[in-house]
C-alpha cells in the first residue's frame, strides 16, 4: 500500500493504537455486509457540563471568526455515550470528508472483500492526503450521487443527502451526528481486513495534502500528542466556506470527534485556525 510518514502532532510522539498496527491487506472470512446495529437503549444525553465545553467551543470559534456557524459531537465508544454536542444536525457541506463515505460504499458494495493491491493503494492516497483525482475518478465510475444514497441506507443516516449538483462530491450535506454513526460504523460494523484499510489511511494522513494543503487543522493541532486517525474537509461552496475535522481519536480509537464549520467566503483564511482554537476546547474530554 502507498506509504505515508506519520507525524501525529507537531510535539510529542503519539503513541499508536491498536488498530494502526492492523496491516490493511489482513485476510478475513467475513464477507456478509453487516448493518448497523440497534442500540437496546437510547445514548445518554450529554452532562451540563458537557454543554458548558460545547459553549467554549462555539465561543473559541467565534473569537476569531464571529460569524461562523459550528456543529459538533463528540462520543465516547467505551461508555457509549455523547460527551458533547452542539447542533448536531446541523448540515455542513463535506468537501473531503465525503471521501470515507465514497471509501466505505465502494467496499461494502464488494461485500468487504479484500480489495486488489491497486485499488487498496488508490483509497489510502484518496484518504490520507485527501487526492481529489482518485475521488472524482471513484465518484465518476462507482455512480455519484449513488453512491450517498447507498451509504444513507446501509448505515442508518438521516441528515446526510448527495450534492444538488451531481458532480461536485464535496457538496454532500453532513451534519456530526451522521458522521459519529459512520465512524462507529467502521470501527464496530465492518470486517477487520476493511476496517483496518480505512484505520490505517486515515491515521497515516499526511501534513500535506496533495493539493498542497496543511490539513493538520482541528484535531492534530488542536490536540497534541493524541493519537488519531481523521479524516478533513476544507474548501468553498458559492460564497460559503467550510472547514471540517473528523476523526478516531485516543487508544483503540476511543472517541470519534466530528467538529465541523462555515463561515461567508471572506473568512477562508481564519476559518482554519478558528476551527483548531475551537477543537482545543476538547482537550479536557479526549485523552491519550
Amino acid at each position: 500500500m502507498v506509504v505515508v510518514s506519520v507525524v501525529h502532532d507537531r510535539g510529542p510522539a503519539a503513541v499508536a493504537s491498536a488498530h494502526a498496527a492492523t496491516a490493511p491487506d489482513e485476510t478475513t472470512t467475513e464477507t456478509t455486509a453487516p448493518q448497523l446495529a440497534t442500540q437496546s437503549a437510547p445514548i445518554p444525553a450529554p452532562s451540563p457540563d458537557s454543554q458548558e465545553v460545547a459553549a467554549r467551543v462555539q465561543a473559541a470559534v467565534r473569537g476569531t471568526v464571529s460569524s461562523a456557524r459550528v456543529g459538533m459531537e463528540v462520543y465516547d465508544r467505551q461508555t457509549g455515550s455523547v460527551l458533547t454536542s452542539l447542533a448536531p444536525d446541523q448540515q455542513f457541506s463535506s468537501m473531503s470528508v465525503v471521501k470515507l463515505l465514497i471509501a466505505v460504499d465502494l467496499l461494502a458494495r464488494d461485500n468487504w472483500a479484500p480489495p486488489d493491491t491497486t485499488t487498496q493503494n488508490r483509497i489510502t492516497q484518496m484518504l490520507s492526503a485527501s487526492d481529489d483525482a482518485i475521488a472524482s475518478s471513484f465518484w465518476a465510475s462507482d455512480g455519484g450521487t449513488s453512491i450517498i444514497t447507498r451509504d444513507v441506507a446501509l448505515m442508518g443516516l438521516t441528515g446526510t443527502n448527495p450534492p444538488a449538483t451531481p458532480g461536485e462530491w464535496g457538496d454532500t450535506k453532513i451534519t456530526a451526528r451522521d458522521l459519529v454513526a459512520v465512524y462507529r460504523y467502521v470501527e464496530d460494523q465492518i470486517p477487520d481486513s476493511a476496517r483496518a484499510l480505512l484505520y490505517n489511511a486515515m491515521y497515516h494522513a499526511s501534513e500535506d495534502a496533495a493539493d498542497g494543503t496543511d490539513q493538520y487543522f482541528g484535531i492534530p493541532d488542536g490536540l497534541p500528542g493524541s493519537t488519531w486517525a481523521i479524516k478533513q474537509g476544507w474548501g468553498s461552496s458559492g460564497s460559503t466556506a467550510y472547514f471540517n475535522t473528523t476523526g478516531l481519536v485516543g487508544k483503540d480509537a476511543r472517541y470519534v470527534v466530528v467538529v465541523l464549520t462555515s463561515a461567508p467566503l471572506s473568512h477562508y483564511q481564519a476559518l482554519s485556525k478558528a476551527l483548531t482554537t475551537g477543537t482545543q476546547q476538547l482537550a479536557s474530554l479526549v485523552r491519550g
